[in-house]
């Protein structure tokens, strides 16, 4: 089990790093600071929704599209607070970068 959320953070950061690239994030700093926003987000998303498994609640695709949104507004404060800049353009990156690792993550791992 412990592999199957190391891959979905794997995939995550791979996909979100692929989708920041023509938004103009193609250095290896910024690319590491993406990886470790991804690292804070991605396990605490994932913690939540065994939690909730855990307290009975049945995960469907709406409390994990809810969260997911809670997701982009997480990273998108902390891509203002790290790069600064444009906070219209920092928002359409978390959005993209989040629906673009959401589907591929459901594309892979949704039963």
């Amino acid at each position: 089990m412990f592999l199957k959320y190391l891959l979905a953070l794997l995939l995550t950061v791979v996909v979100e790093g692929l989708v920041a690239w023509p938004f103009g994030f193609r250095t290896v700093r910024s690319q590491l600071a993406l990886a470790m926003i991804n690292c804070l987000t991605n396990p605490a998303l994932n913690l939540l929704l065994l939690t909730l498994a855990w307290l009975g609640m049945k995960v469907t695709l709406l409390p994990v599209v809810l969260l997911e949104l809670g997701v982009v507004a997480v990273e998108w404060g902390l891509l203002v607070y790290v790069f600064g800049g444009t906070k219209r353009w920092l928002f359409l990156l978390a959005l993209t970068a989040n629906a673009a690792s959401f589907l591929a993550g459901l594309l892979l791992f949704w039963r």
